[in-house]
């Protein structure tokens, strides 16, 4: 898994070919000098990480509504373990991962009205947890539960119970499982995938993620719900498509239709011999429910050819895939696709130097950073038309 994490000021955008948007008026960032966006509900509430007085803290702002331009922070300190993404559902609560006194990261979750988040816990054994995602609809949060000799795949659910006539919610941690891809030449000769996280999740309950090994060896993977809804059921999601096979993928995030975003290798690893490193935005569409079946499709870069680092981080209900590709210039730039023209990739149009886009909600608003130079993360949002 791979999120950079950013820095802030205040904001206002124009989209991808320079013809006027929706331009969003992020606000003057209170709390210090840095900022970046990671998602977005459908209310327009944006989470991400900011400084706050030189301390890393999940933070957010409100898009639009009575309290545009006002942003909020969590209280509650990572202690040096920002940057892996995090989320916002629907209902408001906010996941992402902390530091507890060991320094050893735990998932974690609150809501901007509590100045008291959830610490989710790990699996019995563990020393540390990540949260990544949380479904829309903010019953389901996923991420990983780790050791001294891996990481293991695990999703929360949110419990309601009946105690002395008042109804009380809880999170259950959940192992998913590995189908045996765990095991040493499973996938690939010699090499055991150790490292086990999800990142992604969707309101039917499907969940994505990728394996690893200690190499980088990696596969995407998706975790379909059973009928009973408290099982899962793992399937790796194809690597081959119209040019060939990629050995390595990784899948990212995933809508409530099935579609999948994320990136894909080039070649035998991700880096060359030569140091070269280069991925490629890769979207998986769903062709049949019924059969859980995917087909993996390329999505073009900025530059139209095989170069650079890009991404597909995120995905919307209505087609949108937003993320980071490399130009013809070398800048890598704020970038979207729709799920039926990928190979018409457009700049999103953020400001700056370089940018990256994050997500985007159903009302096509998308959110990153930008920054100029080597100067800071400067927040983003804008809304594509």
């Amino acid at each position: 898994m791979r999120k950079l994490y950013g820095i802030v000021f205040s904001a206002v955008l124009l989209i991808g070919n320079a013809r006027p948007t929706w331009a969003q008026n992020l606000g003057q960032y209170p709390f210090g000098t840095s900022v970046a966006l990671y998602d977005v509900n459908a209310a327009g509430v944006a989470m991400g990480w900011g400084d706050v007085n030189g301390d890393t803290q999940m933070v957010g702002v409100s898009l639009f509504g009575p309290h545009s331009g006002q942003w909020f922070k969590s209280g509650i300190s990572s202690n040096g373990v920002a940057g892996e993404g995090g989320a916002i559902a629907g209902t408001g609560m906010i996941v992402g991962t902390i530091a507890d006194s060991s320094g050893n990261a735990r998932a974690y979750a609150w809501t901007a009205d509590h100045q008291v988040g959830i610490d989710l816990g790990t699996l019995s054994g563990d020393i540390g947890s990540s949260a990544f995602a949380i479904s829309p609809g903010g019953t389901m949060i996923v991420g990983l539960s780790y050791g001294d000799s891996g990481s293991t795949p695990v999703v929360w659910t949110l419990d309601a119970d009946q105690r002395n006539g008042r109804q009380v919610t809880t999170w259950t941690i959940q192992t998913l499982p590995t189908g045996g891809l765990e095991q040493t030449g499973q996938v690939w000769p010699g090499v055991t995938l150790i490292y086990w996280g999800c990142y992604g999740v969707n309101d039917r309950g499907q969940i994505v993620g990728d394996a690893w090994s200690e190499n980088y060896d990696e596969i995407a993977i998706i975790w379909n719900p059973l009928p009973s809804g408290r099982k899962w059921r793992i399937d790796r999601l194809p690597h081959q498509s119209s040019s060939g096979g990629h050995k390595y993928t990784e899948a990212l995030s995933i809508n409530n239709e099935g579609d999948i975003a994320g990136d894909m290798n080039l070649g035998e690893g991700w880096c060359d011999s030569n140091g070269v490193c280069t991925d490629l935005p890769a979207l998986w569409r769903m062709e049949s429910p019924q059969a859980n079946a995917w087909k993996l499709v390329e999505l073009t870069t900025l530059s139209g050819a095989p170069v650079g680092w890009n991404t597909a981080w995120g995905i919307n209900n209505v087609g949108d895939v937003v993320g980071v590709s490399v130009d013809a210039g070398g800048n890598s730039l704020a970038t979207r696709w729709v799920i039926t023209t990928p190979g018409k990739p457009m700049v999103l149009g953020f400001p700056g130097d370089w940018s990256q886009a994050y997500q985007v909600n159903d009302f096509r608003i998308a959110v990153g950073f930008y920054g100029f130079d080597n100067g800071p993360n400067q927040p983003a949002a804008v809304a594509i038309h």
